[in-house]
């Protein structure tokens, strides 16, 4: 919840998607909001610069992947930075700097768009009809969503603020909000994005991604039936096994070499000019079975080709890449929502469902089918989720979290009971007197 709201923030006429960073201007006492979204240009302008903010530096690498990577038993840590290496051994501290600039980097996406929809309802503009309208306003509240629940899933409580921050003096003083509560308006907003938006096509919000969403939240919360139903409508009869991996996109973020990220830098190698702070752990190397053609497409164990092995998903690996890769993060595949079906058909006790879903992943992986059953489901659709998913975001250790299974899966690298909250920044805490720290192992 940063305090300060900078011109480059709301004059967002001047922000195009893709454009290059500018140089970022001194703050000003405040802003007249009311000009900054005149029109429908402008008000695409500004939706575009939600687009953009999510292709923040920080959370790209640190937010949207690696700090959760490696509080789970997918990745290791290998770089020099001691604040990341606090989530590589499962114990963070409440003033680790890296995960301030991610927690206060989300807010920055939500007050923008929280902009959007206060201002784009009001906009005068004959050529703005209402559906264009409704569409605007519905992917702010797609985008707002997606980062509440990144936020709700990890740290749990957190400050809900649906309203822009205008002035550059306003202190936010606000309280923690409960995580029911969040997950109850991130579904307001997903079902709103999904009755109101235009837009289609993996790179933007759209129907889909929103009942996509859906189907991931209704799978956390344990509504099976309404997983199963949002699943089945996401996939939407697609010829699943047809699709090659990782083409199968629903919701992806997108990158050109202007607005590039360094996600192929921090997972490469030396040999091949990268950083290597993360890598894929021994257990999620050994989880492929022999034969598993996404393993290719994932890792890379070769002392050939370096000496240590590597991700392979965002592959631009280079130093002159560095900052400019074009690599997409992988925010929905068609995949997730096929293992959702398999699991909520599972848990419901359809288990010839259950395995149908579950052997098209399989078949398209180019491994035998399996028999799932009340014994096995779990184990078995868990090391599902592991290998087809591996390194795309938070999925290892949420599914982990979520059945139970995460000290028994990491115990032996430190994660304890406490662990399955992190701790809320503290120079959050430091600026808010209305905000109460997390109950976590190092609070």
């Amino acid at each position: 919840m940063k305090q300060y709201i900078y011109l480059l923030m709301l004059m967002v006429t001047i922000i195009t998607f893709g454009c290059a960073d500018l140089d970022e201007p001194q703050p000003i006492n405040s802003i007249a909001t009311e000009f900054a979204i005149v029109d429908k240009a402008s008000a695409t302008a500004a939706m575009n610069g939600v687009y953009s903010d999510l292709q923040d530096g920080t959370l790209a690498f640190d937010g949207w992947l690696g700090l959760a990577q490696l509080f789970s038993d997918e990745s290791v840590f290998t770089g020099t930075f001691p604040t990341r290496l606090e989530f590589g051994n499962k114990n963070v501290f409440p003033a680790n700097t890296t995960m301030a600039a991610v927690f206060s980097d989300f807010y920055e996406v939500i007050n923008r768009a929280n902009n959007v929809i206060a201002l784009v309802p009001n906009v005068v503009d004959d050529s703005f009809d209402d559906a264009s309208r409704n569409s605007f306003v519905a992917q702010a509240r797609f985008l707002r969503a997606q980062c509440y629940l990144h936020l709700t899933t990890l740290w749990q409580d957190v400050p809900l603020i649906l309203d822009p921050t205008i002035d550059v003096g306003e202190v936010l003083q606000v309280p923690k909000t409960s995580s029911s509560a969040i997950y109850d308006q991130v579904i307001s907003d997903f079902e709103f994005a999904k009755a109101n938006l235009t837009t289609s096509g993996p790179n933007l919000a759209s129907q889909q991604a929103a009942t996509a969403f859906l189907a991931r939240i209704a799978l956390y919360q344990g509504n099976y039936s309404q997983a199963l139903t949002l699943a089945q409508e996401a996939l939407g009869g697609v010829d699943f096994v047809a699709v090659p991996y990782l083409s199968d996109q629903i919701y992806s973020l997108s990158f050109s070499p202007t607005d590039g990220n360094s996600l192929a830098f921090f997972y490469g190698p030396a040999e091949l000019g990268g950083r290597h702070s993360i890598e894929p752990s021994a257990k999620l190397i050994n989880a492929y079975e022999d034969g598993d053609l996404r393993f290719a497409a994932s890792i890379v164990n070769d002392t050939l080709v370096a000496t240590v092995p590597f991700g392979i998903k965002y592959p631009s690996f280079s130093e002159a890449n560095a900052g400019a890769a074009t690599d997409p993060i992988f925010f929905i595949r068609h995949a997730e929502m096929v293992l959702i079906a398999a699991e909520a058909s599972a848990e419901a006790g359809n288990f010839a469902d259950a395995s149908m879903y579950i052997n098209l992943i399989r078949a398209r992986a180019g491994l035998a089918d399996i028999t799932l059953d009340a014994n096995n489901y779990v184990d078995a659709i868990l090391q599902e989720r592991f290998v087809e998913l591996a390194m795309e975001g938070p999925h290892r250790l949420l599914d982990l979290r979520r059945k139970g299974k995460a000290i028994e899966a990491m115990g032996g690298e430190g994660y304890e009971a406490c662990d399955d909250i992190w701790p809320l920044p503290q120079r959050e805490i430091d600026r808010n007197t209305n905000l109460d720290q997390n109950s976590c192992c190092n609070c």
